[in-house]
């Protein structure tokens, strides 16, 4: 269960799709995504994104809370909460706390200078890159990175991404046209699907298979966006 919760929280990609970028999500003062999150589809809890703009600068304030039972007895529970701080797409600034079954860890990251700092409990890193992101799947612009920061571990993962297909995706009972990712890394793991808005790439939905197991994010109550009224790439 642990790998199961981690792929969600972190991993990175490598851009491998030839067509242009559609612009991803501009977000507006106090918006905010939130997803019902289901295992092998049965409801297991939500994942929210919150996000407020000012001056340039966009927080985003994550919280996600899972809990899993098995016969009305809980066997696995999961909270997270993690504050970023973005700048011209980039991430400045990350705080994150993540109890993972009564496994507590914690991890901070800051720009500074030419490179980004972050602290976990076992080292400090500094990461070379002039752009650092996390796996924030709201901006579609991740899908031009290399590498992603893990928010639970700290680690800077790559992965592989391909555009797999487009798809008509069926969203509380709409058909809508969509454009569909692959995101792997063999050596953890790793295998992801993500769905945008083949019209104004709004982040659509998400699904993971770890271990024989499915994990599947579908938007509580869901509004097409028109393009450029969402979330991210605000330059």
């Amino acid at each position: 269960m642990t790998r199961i919760c981690l792929l969600l929280i972190g991993v990175a990609v490598l851009w491998s799709f030839n067509s242009p970028i559609i612009a991803s999500q501009i977000v507006n003062h106090g918006q905010e995504l939130v997803f019902r999150v289901l295992l092998d589809g049965k409801p297991i809890g939500m994942h929210r994104f919150q996000f407020d703009v000012q001056d340039g600068r966009k927080t985003v304030v994550i919280s996600a809370d899972f809990k899993v039972t098995f016969l009305a007895i809980p066997v696995y529970s999961y909270e997270h909460r993690n504050r970023e701080i973005w700048s011209n797409g980039c991430l400045q600034e990350i705080e994150a706390y993540t109890d993972d079954n009564g496994d507590e860890s914690h991890i901070s990251g800051q720009r500074k200078g030419i490179v980004f700092e972050v602290v976990t409990h076992r080292e400090t890193m500094a990461l070379q890159s002039d752009c650092v992101m996390s796996f924030a799947y709201w901006d579609r612009r991740i899908l031009h990175q290399e590498k992603l920061l893990n928010a639970q571990t700290g680690d800077y993962l790559r992965v592989d991404i391909q555009n797999s297909s487009n798809e008509q995706l069926r969203l509380e009972q709409m058909e809508i046209a969509a454009r569909r990712f692959n995101l792997t890394n063999e050596d953890k793991g790793i295998d992801i699907s993500l769905w945008y808005s083949a019209e104004s790439g709004q982040w659509l939905s998400l699904e993971s298979r770890v271990d024989g197991q499915v994990i599947r994010y579908l938007p509580m109550g869901y509004r097409p966006a028109l393009s450029g009224s969402f979330i991210g790439n605000e330059e």
